[in-house]
Parts: structure tokens; sequence; C-alpha cells
């Protein structure tokens, strides 16, 4: 657990977030559930904010005696990660003009889902906030079986964050440049080409299973415990390809192990304009991107979740918070709350059907 202190002015907190980015590694659904009404003050106690994410970055993967060389390589130059420096923007934005502070909170596990069902049972006064992504929100509830929240019901949007960008990444070894290329590839390979994922149920799985679908190939799932990982296994030749969070993928599109063929999106990346969408390289169909947001408990009163957007979106906005976003690799958010409460729902329409067929399997009860 770790305690923000006191704040100061907005402006000296806008110099302290430009400098901490570099150190530290429909009405019903228009907003979620709706805020509850009210003018009680607020804060009148310290803010809480859930990470859900797990500690990542090199650090949990160095020392270990099964890294290969490559994969030392990769850790050694893995970014940050982004959920702590989005979830310490957060605190610091709160902590501004809160003089009871605010606290960081992590609480792993089950996909994010243990975090995220925390929140949900919170008191809904404002002062528990849960950092979550399209996984914690979209994914996993589609994907696993009771996860303990509803998002519409239990969650009410403070404030969207981020998007993250998605790229395909392929082995070096792969003869082709070109998406097109890499479709007409995989179609004379049934049943032979290996992809991974940094898990099942994540966002790279689900890109690589949309390609799947739209392209009319058939690839081997290969799940591995984390994007670095994956990243590793395409290096090392033990998978062909993946669908890689720009944040993961940026230091190494021009690696002698991998290449990027095209972006995931609808849109090039701010941080790789020179690479192009699948789209546009004649492979459409295919546009998903991840993205971090700020939600509370449904029912907060509304005098909290807009004192807290005040405080939060102002701060993503800074110019120099911006660039340093960028050039992690991600996006930060453009659209009002209200239309990005839209997009996570359209999203959980269009992926909810083919999340619910792609569930693990349960064994199978012993007689």
């Amino acid at each position: 657990m770790e305690t923000v202190h006191h704040g100061r002015a907005l402006r000296a907190w806008r110099l302290f977030a430009s400098r901490l980015l570099w150190c530290v590694p429909l009405a019903g659904f228009l907003s979620f559930a709706s805020p509850a009404t009210g003018a009680a003050a607020f804060p009148v106690k310290p803010v809480r904010i859930v990470v859900p994410f797990p500690v990542s970055g090199p650090t949990d993967i160095r020392g270990t005696s099964r890294m290969t060389r490559t994969y030392k390589l990769i850790a050694e130059h893995a970014p940050p990660a982004i959920s702590d420096t989005l979830a310490r923007l957060t605190a610091q934005a709160i902590r501004a003009d809160a003089t009871h502070g605010a606290i960081l909170e992590r609480q792993p596990g089950g996909m994010t889902t243990r975090g995220a069902a925390a929140v949900a049972r919170a008191s809904a006064d404002g002062h528990t906030l849960l950092l979550a992504s399209n996984a914690t929100i979209v994914i996993s509830p589609q994907y696993l079986t009771d996860v303990g929240y509803e998002p519409v019901r239990d969650f009410v949007l403070v404030a969207p964050l981020v998007t993250m960008p998605f790229v395909l990444m392929v082995n070096s070894r792969v003869p082709v440049d070109r998406p097109r290329e890499f479709v007409a590839w995989l179609k004379v390979r049934p049943g032979e080409v290996n992809y991974g994922s940094s898990g099942g149920g994540s966002t790279g799985h689900l890109a690589a299973e949309f390609f799947r679908r739209i392209a009319g190939v058939d690839i081997v799932h290969v799940s591995y415990n984390g994007g670095l990982a994956a990243l590793n296994g395409i290096a090392v030749n033990q998978i062909s390809f993946m669908f890689a969070a720009l944040p993961l993928a940026l230091p190494y599109v021009t690696s002698e192990h991998v290449r990027a063929l095209g972006i995931a999106g609808s849109r090039r990346a701010t941080s790789l304009p020179d690479l192009p969408t699948l789209a546009e390289s004649g492979v459409r169909g295919l546009e998903i991107e991840g993205w971090f947001a700020v939600f509370a408990p449904a029912r907060s009163p509304q005098t909290a979740v807009a004192w807290l957007a005040e405080r939060i979106v102002p701060a993503i906005d800074d110019p120099a918070v911006q660039r340093r976003l960028v050039a992690l690799g991600l996006e930060p958010v453009t659209e009002q709350r209200a239309q990005f409460a839209t997009r996570i729902h359209s999203e959980t329409e269009r992926w909810a059907p083919m999340l619910r067929t792609s569930r693990p399997v349960a064994p199978e009860p012993a007689s």
C-alpha cells in the first residue's frame, strides 16, 4: 500500500507529473450506473485507488535461471508498468486539491477481477476508485464465469485516461513484409502456425481470434505468462506472431528478432506514424485496442464523481503529460466521458459473443 501525502497547488502538480512519468516505471449506460445526487462535502477522508494489476515490468523476471540471452535483453528494455504509471498520475491529480490525500492499494488476481469485485462491494461514497482496463470491464466479465461484479450495474465511469494500440508482431524468419502477404502465408499452413498472447482472455488473445476469423486462417494459440514472455517466444522461434500492446512492442520494432507489420486499430499510432494500420494494408475489419479508465462504485454521489473528474481529466490533458504518455506508446483519450461510456457499451456488444464461445472449458468432475 502506498500513501500519497497532502497536496500542493495544481501548477506544482503539473510540474511534478511531467517528471514523474519519466521516472515511474444508451441512456442507461451513458455513464454506467447513474451517480447519486447530493451535495455533501467531498473528500472527507483519503481517496483509495485500487490497482487490480500485478507488479509488472522487468523486475519480476530478472534473476530467474531459465532466461535466455534474448529474454534478458528484452527484459532490460521493458517499459515501466503502465498501470503503475497511470495509478500514480491519478493519485497525484487528486492529491493536488485533496486535504486528505490519496492511497494506492494493489489487489491483483483473477485477471484483475479480484480488485474490481472489491471496489464493486465498497461504500459508494466516492472515496474508493478502481483503475481498470478494457480487460477488467469488457473482456473478463464475458470470458470468465462468476467474476463477482457486473460492470453496467456496479460501476460509474469517472474519467477515461488513455487508449493502448496493439501491433501485429511476427518472427523475423517469417518471409513476409506486409499483412496481406502474411495472411497468404498462413493460409497455406493450416494448423501449423502458433501465435502467442500474454494469457487467455487478454486483449492480445482477443485480437488474434478476431484476426483468425476475419482472415479465415487456422492458427494455434499458445498462452504465456505475460507479454514479455510471449515476445521472447517470438524472438526464440517458439511462436510465429502475436498482437502486442504498443508500450511493450515499441522498444523492439527495429529488433533483428521481430518485425512489426501493422497497427490493429482504426488509426496509426502517434508514436509510430510510419507504421500503417492493418486496414490500410488490405486486412480490414480488425479494429481493437486496449484502454484504461477510472471507475467508482455505482451510486457514488454525483458531486464526488464530478470533483474527481475535474481533477483527473485536466491532468491527462496537460501537454507535458500527454507527450510522455505518447512516448510510452499510449494515446491520451480525447473523448468526453459520455462518449467513452458509449464506446465501452459498443465494445461489449461486439466482443461478447466471441468471448463467451472462447471461454475455457471447465474440467469434468471426477466420477
